[in-house]
């Protein structure tokens, strides 16, 4: 684990230890695979990606994009360890200080720089809560407290849970918390560097509440900075515009799905009429698929024997059964399986879909409809 106690240890060179179904362990590694709520490094070993990292007991197993011979060299990502480094560290602080409030965190998600929460067991906190933590860290961040790495034997430590490890190795930061935990972390809390609390949410255990952290920080605000760039031009103003702007939006297309609305109504009643004016009980591509619903259910109050309504395309053809009489659901159900349709519905109107040719559900249809 001394590799892993300076988190800034990115390269070495070394030699293959082992190879098994493409994984590679080495006398020496520099990388660290996801385990103890830590995602995995990324970076190369002797110039090809790493695609894989697995544990097997304490072996660390590297799965590259190709073949390895010896010498080793290996190269950690710059960015991705302290990314993951930083956040770790600092729920770390943040384990000490929710354990002096009698609270403690139930939950981590760092899966990457633009998911990073923690959860709360207690859903008792609000805004003024958030202020005291972010308040906490501007405060600790700035001081200087390094990490301490203290190795024990794990049937000396003091706690029983640990007694079958080998080693147990624990991280202390000053007065603040001391845990143990194989991750890498910090030299010192003023290298995290940033800590922001984005936003809150309860959930089922307590409370969630967003985060970035350090170089992730940089990932986000770029990525929001080039999004609201795009909207800014997308809206054609101002950045201070853009909520007006949006908002102006959607009281617009308010008012255009209400106008969009009363002309479906006014298309479906004059579609009503005209069906009316058939004879047939079986009609085709009378209506659009996008009225087959509204139509179905208009034409129910207006007929008095079952008629069917078939909308066909090249590849899907759209039905629906009405049925004032309420056999619907029984002409379906001896179509159903020929057919391979899927849907469903009430007594008096079922609608569904098949993918079978369009002129064999024309004359299946035809055929149930006078039985």
């Amino acid at each position: 684990m001394q590799h892993y106690d300076n988190f800034l240890n990115l390269s070495c060179d070394t030699m293959i230890a082992t190879e098994k179904d493409g994984y590679y362990s080495f006398e020496d590694t520099v990388f660290y695979g996801e385990k103890g709520g830590m995602p995995g490094d990324k970076g190369t070993i002797n110039g090809l990606e790493v695609i894989d990292l697995k544990w097997e007991d304490d072996i660390l197993y590297h799965k590259v994009d190709g073949i390895l011979k010896n010498p080793i060299h290996m190269e950690v990502d710059k960015e991705t360890r302290i990314i993951n480094t930083t956040v770790q560290s600092a729920y770390h602080l943040l384990d000490g200080y929710y354990g002096k409030m009698g609270l403690y965190i139930v939950a981590i998600g760092v899966t990457s720089p633009e998911n990073q929460w923690y959860e709360v067991n207690s859903k008792d906190l609000d805004e003024k809560h958030l202020e005291e933590v972010q308040n906490f860290m501007n405060d600790t961040l700035l001081q200087d407290i390094p990490a301490e790495f203290t190795y024990y034997k794990g049937s000396e430590y003091p706690n029983p849970k640990y007694a079958n490890h080998d080693e147990v190795r624990v991280v202390t930061f000053g007065d603040i918390d001391s845990q143990p935990c194989g991750t890498p972390h910090v030299n010192n809390v003023n290298q995290i560097g940033s800590f922001i609390i984005l936003g809150s949410e309860k959930t089922s255990r307590g409370t969630r509440i967003y985060t970035t952290v350090s170089w992730a920080t940089n990932i986000k605000l770029k990525k929001y900075y080039n999004l609201i760039q795009e909207l800014r031009k997308t809206l054609n103003g101002k950045e201070d515009d853009i909520l007006e702007n949006i908002q102006s939006l959607r009281n617009t297309n308010k008012v255009y799905k209400k106008q969009i609305e009363d002309l479906q109504k006014e298309l479906t009643t004059y579609k009503v009429q005209e069906i009316l004016q058939m004879e047939d009980n079986v009609l085709v591509d009378v209506v659009d698929v996008s009225l087959l619903r509204p139509v179905s259910q208009a034409l129910l109050t207006e007929v008095s024997s079952t008629k069917i309504l078939i909308t066909t395309s090249e590849e899907i053809t759209d039905f629906s059964i009405i049925s004032p009489e309420g056999k619907a659901r029984d002409i379906y159900a001896a179509i159903q399986e020929s057919l391979e349709a899927s849907g469903g519905g009430s007594p008096k109107i079922v609608t569904a879909r098949s993918t079978k040719q369009k002129c064999a559900v024309i004359e299946l249809l035809k055929k149930n409809i006078k039985q």
